[in-house]
């Protein structure tokens, strides 16, 4: 069995430069990276909810993988009523369709998904990836944040409402007995 070593004084100090590195490099809507973070945005919105519903039917989760499809088509069909119903400029002023964000409520309805029904801590990595996609869509002005904070909650309304928490199987089981001699639980 090998120790374990507490991380040095220089890495302690070179993982938030290295962060506020990144967050800088990322925060100039002309840079390559921010190019490349909205690229990783826009593939994340998809991938998130497909691997959602991927991991549930590979677990034979057929009850789970339904008021997935179900939570996650109300959020989109809300999504896109809204954006037709309120019509809200973009900040970019491309059209009105910027609230609420279609990008973050689809990463939003995956995170939420599962922390309904596998428990929040499972959901932690998916709502970091979540607000993430939302980050790139206010970087590259196409959002603001209260589009990207409307839409995790409208995907929490509806999911909290179409997909029940998966139940434990009871750790005790009370059985009737019945025999020609003995009658008991």
């Amino acid at each position: 069995m090998t120790a374990l070593s507490l991380p040095s004084r220089r890495s302690d100090a070179a993982a938030p430069v290295c962060a506020l590195i990144a967050a800088i490099a990322l925060s100039s809507p002309e840079s390559a990276l921010a190019q490349t973070g909205r690229r990783a945005g826009d593939f994340l919105s998809y991938a998130m909810p497909a691997a959602t519903l991927g991991v549930e039917l590979a677990r034979g989760e057929r009850e789970g993988a339904w008021q997935f499809v179900t939570a996650f088509s109300a959020t989109l069909v809300a999504a896109e009523g809204s954006k037709h119903v309120l019509k809200e400029w973009r900040p970019d002023g491309g059209d009105r369709y910027s609230f609420p964000s279609g990008h973050a409520a689809r990463a939003f309805s995956a995170a939420t998904y599962v922390h309904r029904r596998h428990g929040f801590e499972y959901a932690v990595p998916l709502y970091a990836a979540a607000t993430y996609v939302g980050h790139t869509r206010v970087q590259a002005v196409r959002h603001r944040w209260g589009d990207v904070i409307g839409s995790a909650a409208l995907s929490a309304a509806a999911t909290w409402w179409l997909v029940d928490p998966k139940r434990a199987p009871p750790a005790v089981t009370i059985v009737p007995v019945i025999e020609r001699r003995f009658v008991g639980v």
